[in-house]
């Protein structure tokens, strides 16, 4: 969901004081998201009876359906998002109309290929689903979108204001604002965070998305920046993940819902992404490459999976929702497609966009009252 920053290969490791054009880290988190929100569509509602299968026991096997999770990873791409858009503006003005024209064309390319995708697989009778009263503004995953669209056009004004009142203070506003809003409002039967509608929906989310911009100052004026090893790393990665599972429970058995605990979660995503940032990384790993295709992941992981569903129940072959070893590897072969045909081409055009509206509208600018002082970091590109 949030733009690239990609790293300079020559670089053996990413720390934030490192020379380096780019950081490296982030691409990373990205991958666990896309894939948490996978695996929890994908696998989450059949892997108990899977585990059960090969002889786990049932109570064991029950609580399987909370390893993957999706909201908390929605969370951490808000998060992300914010670190993205802000960064590079932490030491140069903002090209308001540029900037704005180039993040629609970049999110809005991908997430309407996907809606056309579906209606014509729908009318050709490939998709399993109806799309009877289906919400194509915000339903199933499109909230989200819409919720970055709302930053993406009002980061100017977050950074305008930022000029009098901190982001740190943003941030504080917005949740406390937030909070008495779900509390006023109050939630389903299942503690959800995004069923308030798109005039809504971005609001309640709003302080998670703020705090990437907190990080974004963070790495910006960070002068030694603390490094964390590998053994780190991974105790970060399985806390974030084992207190995530823990909250799904509570939302789905509880009264204490995600529309309660995903800012507060927000903030151990904070530190988690900090110590990526601040850790040493393989631009050529795995999940550095997977992460640059995440956004594909997370719009088309759905829309994939039904087709290859109906095409092989129609051939007769296995019943693929119940064989995600099948249909996974397929899955992910076909986003990484779409990353190739359609996201990347989208980022392509949205950076020339960029250089065209920008030598356009020189004068239309948001600069930060304070200049930080420079590092050694050159901003990431904006996209």
């Amino acid at each position: 969901m949030a733009g690239n920053l990609n790293a300079d290969l020559s670089q053996p490791s990413n720390s934030a004081t490192s020379t380096q054009a780019h950081l490296l880290g982030l691409d990373t988190v990205r991958a666990f998201a896309a894939l948490s929100v996978m695996f929890a569509h994908i696998l989450g509602p059949r892997l108990a009876d899977l585990l059960q299968g090969l002889g786990v026991n049932q109570g064991l096997a029950n609580l399987s359906k909370y390893i993957f999770t999706g909201h908390p990873a929605v969370i951490v791409f808000f998060l992300v998002s914010g670190f993205c858009i802000h960064y590079p503006y932490t030491r140069r003005p903002l090209p308001v109309v540029a900037f704005t024209v180039a993040r629609w064309t970049r999110i809005m390319i991908p997430a309407l290929s996907a809606l056309l995708l579906i209606k014509i697989m729908h009318s050709s009778g490939l998709y399993l689903f109806s799309l009877s009263g289906f919400n194509f503004i915000d339903g199933f995953i499109l909230w989200s979108i819409v919720c970055e669209l709302w930053y993406y056009s009002l980061y100017p004004f977050f950074l305008l204001l930022s000029r009098k009142v901190s982001f740190e203070a943003q941030f504080a506003v917005a949740f406390l604002v937030s909070l008495a809003l779900v509390l006023y409002l109050g939630s389903d039967q299942y503690g959800s965070a995004h069923i308030f509608g798109p005039e809504l929906n971005w609001l309640v989310a709003l302080p998670s998305w703020l705090l990437g911009c907190v990080l974004a100052n963070r790495i910006s004026s960070d002068a030694e920046a603390k490094r964390y090893g590998r053994n780190n790393i991974v105790l970060w990665r399985m806390t974030v993940a084992m207190v995530a599972s823990c909250l799904y429970w509570l939302t789905l058995n509880t009264p204490v819902g995600y529309y309660l605990t995903m800012n507060v979660f927000a903030i151990l995503v904070y530190f988690w992404i900090y110590a990526e940032i601040n850790s040493k990384k393989n631009a050529k790993s795995i999940f550095e490459r997977v992460g640059k295709w995440s956004y594909s992941i997370y719009l088309f992981h759905i829309v994939w999976l039904t087709c290859i569903s109906k095409l092989f129940i129609l051939a007769g072959f296995l019943e693929t929702p119940n064989h995600p070893w099948v249909t996974i590897p397929i899955i992910l072969w076909l986003c990484y497609q779409v990353y190739k045909y359609v996201e990347k081409p989208s980022h392509e055009l949205a950076r020339k966009l960029f250089g065209d509206y920008k030598n356009q509208f020189q004068r239309m600018t948001v600069a930060k009252y304070e200049a930080h002082p420079l590092t050694s970091i050159a901003a990431g590109k904006s996209r």
